[in-house]
């Protein structure tokens, strides 16, 4: 209680991530459930690096190649964070609708609610979607996959990517932001050994981060940047550019 009365509850930015600060018996899998999605923003803002920076980045971008009259669409849009920031750069008066896809009812659950609390006055639709099914991309001057495709099956990669480029209009891009393997094992060691180095300077114990690794084991899979660039060629892009890169963590551009 406060002298005013109740206490207000926390905010997304209060709600720390301890998910895996106890032991555990068993790991299962990672997922985006319930218990996930309350404390996604944080587990974001403690385990990637320069996250508000990337965001940052990408917001300027995505006002480089919208268009009138298209689509922004993320894919994996989790709690709708990257939205946000692409209003900061994005005209008011542009006609674009933004299109966030997740397999998550929770996250977007999430992503509704804090667009709705911050007073986001855009056009925007929220769907449901499983990216290892396929989706469908129509009229999309921009796509986003932002710490996502890690978590697609690599079975399903290539489909998805020509989905992506076809369903671009002329001049848009692809923004890519991805965990990535080190180009050799003695750089991958060392990569993330740097990145377990972060995550404690954030808070996050090494019962945490053994917890969290082995939940991740078989849910996020990495390819080499490398083998990302290839993708994105193989499914017909010809202009890629890496505009942010940190130990294991990379951001790129790509258009048609």
């Amino acid at each position: 209680m406060t002298a005013d009365g109740p206490k207000a509850p926390p905010t997304e930015q209060e709600i720390k991530d301890r998910l895996f600060a106890d032991p555990r018996k068993r790991i299962d899998d990672f997922n985006f459930g319930k218990d996930t999605a309350v404390v996604f923003d944080d587990m974001l803002g403690r385990s990637v690096p320069f996250y508000d920076e990337i965001q940052r980045m990408t917001g300027q971008l995505v006002a480089d190649f919208v268009a009138p009259g298209t689509a922004i669409v993320d894919l994996g849009c989790s709690t709708g964070t990257t939205f946000l920031e692409i209003a900061k750069y994005v005209p008011r008066d542009m006609d674009v609708r933004f299109v966030g896809i997740d397999n998550s009812h929770a996250m977007l659950d999430r992503a509704r609610a804090k667009l709705a609390a911050a007073g986001f006055d855009r056009p925007v639709e929220f769907q449901y979607g499983d990216l290892n099914e396929g989706v469908k991309i129509e009229n999309a001057s921009v796509v986003l996959l932002v710490l996502t495709l890690q978590f697609v099956r690599p079975f399903h990669r290539e489909r998805l990517m020509k989905t992506i480029r076809e369903g671009l209009s002329d001049n848009g891009c692809l923004i890519l932001v991805e965990k990535v393997l080190g180009e050799s094992s003695a750089f991958n060691r060392l990569f993330i050994r740097h990145y377990y180095e972060f995550k404690r300077q954030n808070g996050y114990s090494d019962l945490e981060i053994s917890q969290k690794r082995e939940a991740l084991e078989n849910v996020l899979i990495p390819y080499r940047w490398e083998e990302n660039k290839e993708l994105l060629r193989q499914a017909g892009f010809s202009n890629i550019d890496m505009f942010f890169k940190w130990y294991n963590f990379c951001a790129a551009v790509a258009t048609k």
